[in-house]
């Protein structure tokens, strides 16, 4: 696949050209076996109504991006991963709690989770030092994170552990990191931070959990409301923010930080200027990204049937809503969702009118 560059010989501007991807002559197309299993349930004359379907299926040749070392001159290749496994279940529930004359309330939960693990990679045998340990098997891609018998979003990095204090600069020297830097568990106690001994799995970047809870009312005759409440849980994400060095704080916006000072304490943000050259291979901070977000709350008139006729018009809804009403987290960031992105919180005011 060619890229192209806009460039200036010292007469004019010029456009070049260059591959910007590298081809696969042995790609192939994915292939997936799958079993499904289901149930569906009414009771109580279809006043709650429930589906639940489980799922286990099989792909092989997943077509996956992966990492190149730089000195290819490219930085992935399309290729086919070799099997992973995905199984998982699903629940729908809904049901009508009241159902009067001048009011009904109707609920509708939605469940899910997914597992995966990755069976195989690319057939490479050989031993290897895993967290510390030595393994004899299938070789993982260190640099794309993918191991065998882990989840192909599973989170492979050292397990921070705090920040270094005062009265801890003799240890932290072993280690060659001083106060206010970032502090990490030893897996193999060595003494150094090294990826294959230290590193570990910490997590998982995808929700391990989905929920949604829809409520919806009608009442006073003319009245509907509804609200909307879902959640995203188990998952951790990157902050890129607290291992962030900048020499232009003084020429941006940025957050207000409570950085490492030796007046400052805190076991959280380490100092401005931290050293993370002691990690081997690099190391990213990951913080808890699970949300509860109340995603949509709405409340809405209809113009009564006689009224309407009286004015001359069809109908008539008045109507008010407000999407991302609000959301629970620990997440330090803008948003979990986003990343660290500001999420809009968005009003909305408005009539239906049919002549």
């Amino acid at each position: 696949q060619l890229g192209s560059n806009l460039y200036d010989n010292g007469s004019k501007v010029v456009m070049g050209t260059y591959t910007n991807s590298v081809s696969n002559p042995g790609l192939r197309w994915e292939r997936t076996q799958s079993i499904n299993a289901g149930l569906d349930i009414g009771l109580f004359k279809d006043r709650i109504d429930m589906s639940v379907d489980y799922y286990d299926m099989t792909t092989t040749d997943l077509l996956m991006n992966r990492q190149l070392p730089e000195i290819t001159g490219y930085s992935s290749i399309t290729a086919n991963l070799g099997e992973l496994g995905n199984h998982g279940f699903e629940m729908t529930l809904n049901t009508v709690n009241v159902k009067e004359s001048k009011f009904n309330w109707r609920s509708s939960l939605v469940f899910s989770f997914n597992r995966n693990k990755i069976k195989k990679l690319f057939g490479d045998i050989g031993t290897y030092t895993l967290s510390g340990k030595e393994i004899t098997g299938e070789v993982p891609d260190y640099s794309n994170g993918w191991f065998p018998g882990q989840a192909i979003d599973v989170v492979w990095n050292y397990k921070t552990t705090g920040i270094w204090q005062l009265n801890e600069a003799a240890e932290a020297a072993v280690y060659k990191q001083k106060p206010g830097d970032v502090k990490a568990l030893d897996v193999d106690g060595s003494g150094n931070y090294t990826s294959t001994g230290d590193k570990m799995f910490i997590g998982y970047e995808r929700p391990r959990y989905r929920l949604g809870l829809k409520n919806e009312f009608d009442f006073l005759t003319n009245f509907t409301a509804s609200i909307f409440i879902r959640a995203d849980l188990g998952q951790i994400g990157r902050d890129p923010y607290i291992t962030e060095n900048t020499s232009m704080f003084d020429r941006l916006n940025t957050f207000q930080r409570p950085y490492w000072t030796p007046t400052n304490n805190n076991s959280e943000w380490p100092a401005l200027g931290a050293l993370y050259n002691a990690f081997g291979g690099g190391i990213a901070i990951y913080k808890p990204a699970s949300f509860v977000r109340i995603q949509d709350v709405s409340l809405a008139y209809s113009l009564p049937a006689a009224l309407s006729k009286r004015i001359k018009i069809n109908n008539m809804r008045i109507f008010a809503s407000v999407r991302n009403l609000c959301v629970f987290t620990k997440w330090p960031g803008y948003d979990p969702e986003s990343g660290n992105t500001p999420m809009p919180k968005t009003y909305t005011l408005g009539i239906n009118l049919s002549l």
